[in-house]
């Protein structure tokens, strides 16, 4: 099996409390940006904002997931220099509908002209930054197995960026669903 098989990882307290507000006050602190889906901002597909993380924090949440991931994928994660983590803020609406991380020529192509970011890398790594009673809704799914999750604070969910992981974020019916999202490349040993 390798790590492109693999069900998603779960690891509770991956992230202390304290790295998590250290996160919460970066974003309270810097303007977030609409963000897209494959490309264009389209609020019935994805309704979130984006701030984007300085190289010490990425490196600093990597390093507290690192052992997690690799005892669960058997692989070592390797920083995208070029890409920074994001943290995603989702307000109440539609969530993100079902969709899989590998990136797509239509993702390439309308980068190239309306500057939004293309997010790649072998597998993505979610933080959750809040409680889950600080929103209502917002859970994060996969189709198959059929999979809901949501998390306390400093919670990792780590899964391969293929076309076979096809997930997505419920509607948010109250508060504001905050995670951190980080691609990394699979180094293997």
């Amino acid at each position: 099996m390798t790590w492109k098989s693999h069900l998603p990882l779960v690891a509770e307290s991956a992230i202390p409390l304290s790295l998590c507000g250290a996160l919460m006050d970066h974003v309270k602190n810097h303007t977030a940006h609409p963000r897209t889906y494959q490309g264009v901002i389209d609020e019935s597909l994805r309704k979130s904002e984006y701030v984007e993380l300085p190289t010490h924090l990425e490196e600093a949440v990597i390093s507290h997931c690192a052992d997690h991931v690799r005892d669960h994928f058997e692989i070592h994660p390797r920083r995208i220099p070029t890409q920074p983590a994001v943290v995603y803020r989702y307000g109440t609406g539609v969530g993100f509908v079902a969709h899989h991380d590998e990136v797509t020529d239509i993702e390439r192509e309308r980068a190239r002209t309306n500057g939004q970011p293309v997010v790649g890398g072998d597998l993505t790594l979610v933080v959750w930054l809040n409680t889950p009673d600080s929103y209502g809704g917002g859970e994060l799914f996969f189709e198959n197995p059929a999979q809901e999750i949501k998390p306390p604070c400093g919670t990792l969910v780590a899964f391969p960026a293929t076309r076979d992981h096809i997930h997505g974020v419920r509607p948010i019916t109250k508060g504001e669903r905050v995670t951190l999202v980080v691609r990394v490349d699979a180094e293997c040993f």
